[in-house]
């Protein structure tokens, strides 16, 4: 990591802290756009971290652009944060200009027909919509929501706002992007920013365990001297720990002859981990962890949310498995070894 991406890391961790408390996430559930949070993160030139310099941003590589999303995850941002910054980054030089600026979403198709969910289409200003093309090419097309026609908006299980996209979606036309050649590669971006995601709320998920646990008293001593309660933090924390590192695995094979594979990892380990993750740090609360005045359920509810986005663990084990039995099996333990 160079030193512009730890600067950038810093001023957003500060941002964060300061800007996205539990008042805004309460109040973003509750339907009001964080209009305060939206406008720092674009002075800070977040949304841009992958973008050059000439397009305004610092042209930071994909895969170091993706550790903002960590700090995403770990202070429940209640906005398309992920969408946006990969969205511009495909737009790049190819897309039109007009989709650089304002929220943006992205609407993939669903292999069951139709698009899946588009998250926090309400509030965007565009959609980066994918569609195949007769030769199997990922075409994308910049659109402005207001041309689109989308179901009524509700909140999915983290409480953001999502809509199925229904009509308007341009049958021609659109541009390709070097970055996403293929709706696979696509899904499989979307789905490693989940994953980063997921790393950076069990983060926070544990530290609040934690604290709680050394606040919390029964039997005249705090919870966090029972064995019990020691004995969860650390299967915990062991949870956190391989969420991070399939996570960072991830992004370090981005662009190298690995990258599905260890894509596909990232998001079902990080799926398991948020699944075990969020039970646990419940069980240490008690009942004060489903408690609205508790920020606990703002990331235990996305980690729930974002485990089932763009593919849950079984479609990325199903997807892991049909790949290791088509490489055959002298190809398995070079995989299972490999460290690049």
């Amino acid at each position: 990591m160079n030193e512009t991406t730890q600067m950038m890391l810093e001023s957003a961790e500060r941002l964060l802290r300061d800007a996205c408390p539990k008042a805004v996430v309460d109040a973003a559930e509750g339907g009001q756009f964080p209009e305060a949070l939206w406008t720092e993160l674009e002075a800070l030139g977040l949304p841009n971290a992958c973008l050059g310099e000439g397009q305004g941003g610092v042209g930071l590589p994909l895969a170091e652009g993706f550790t903002l999303l960590r700090l995403a995850g770990r202070y429940a941002v209640p906005l398309p944060f992920a969408e946006t910054l990969l969205g511009r980054a495909l737009l790049g030089a190819e897309g039109p200009k007009e989709g650089l600026a304002g929220l943006l979403t992205i609407a993939l198709p669903s292999p069951a027909g139709g698009f899946d969910p588009v998250p926090f289409a309400p509030w965007a200003q565009w959609v980066l919509v994918a569609r195949e093309g007769a030769d199997g090419a990922l075409m994308l097309h910049c659109v402005a929501v207001k041309a689109l026609t989308f179901s009524d908006a509700r909140p999915g299980l983290a409480g953001d706002l999502e809509a199925r996209l229904l009509a308007g979606v341009p049958e021609t036309g659109g541009f390709q992007s070097p970055m996403a050649p293929t709706l696979e590669r696509l899904r499989g971006l979307l789905a490693l920013s989940r994953a980063v995601m997921i790393a950076g709320a069990l983060e926070s998920a544990l530290e609040l365990s934690v604290a709680y646990a050394l606040e919390r008293k029964q039997f005249g001593r705090e919870i966090a001297k029972f064995q019990a309660v020691q004995q969860q933090l650390a299967v915990l924390t062991g949870e956190v720990a391989a969420a991070l590192r399939a996570a960072d695995a991830g992004l370090e094979a981005l662009d190298s002859p690995r990258e599905a594979t260890a894509w596909a990892v990232a998001k079902a380990r990080a799926g398991e981990a948020a699944g075990k993750g969020a039970e646990i740090a419940h069980q240490v609360h008690g009942a004060m962890g489903f408690t609205h005045e508790h920020q606990l359920h703002h990331r235990t509810r996305r980690l729930w949310a974002w485990r089932d986005q763009y593919g849950h663990e079984a479609y990325w084990q199903a997807r892991l498995g049909r790949a290791l039995c088509a490489a055959g099996a002298d190809a398995l333990w070079p995989e299972l070894t490999a460290t690049a």
